[in-house]
């Protein structure tokens, strides 16, 4: 992806730095934010997100989560506005291994799942 800034504004302020690697080659211009004008700084803003974009399979646990969170939430809501369930483990599921919870948009049940047989049994929907 290529980008195309004009510099000749900031060449005149000297308000610029251009940074080179081991083999003098230019890397990167820093440009204090502080000089750019507001729709450039939306433009810089931008740039950088692109720039800084990590691929989905180079992301860490916490980065995936982090990623994927509002989308999540947005299913979730889409399921249940449909008349469906989201599935959970209960919180502190240690001594409850085969319970989950099925959370409808106006109620939630406590299940539980025989994991051989894939049979479910309502324990609760008070709860």
């Amino acid at each position: 992806m290529y980008k195309i800034l004009n510099l000749k504004e900031f060449v005149s302020q000297d308000t610029f730095n251009i940074v080179y690697d081991e083999q003098e080659k230019a890397t990167a211009v820093l440009i204090p934010v502080s000089q750019w004008h507001p729709a450039k700084a939306t433009e810089l803003q931008n740039l950088m997100e692109q720039l800084t974009y990590i691929p989905v399979f180079e992301c860490s646990l916490k980065e995936l989560e982090e990623r994927l969170h509002p989308e999540i939430q947005n299913v979730e809501a889409e399921n249940t506005h449909l008349g469906l369930y989201n599935v959970y483990e209960p919180a502190g599921n240690q001594e409850r291994r085969n319970h989950v919870i099925r959370e409808y948009q106006d109620h939630r049940e406590l299940v539980k799942v025989n994991a051989s047989t894939g049979e479910s049994q309502i324990i609760s929907r008070r709860f």
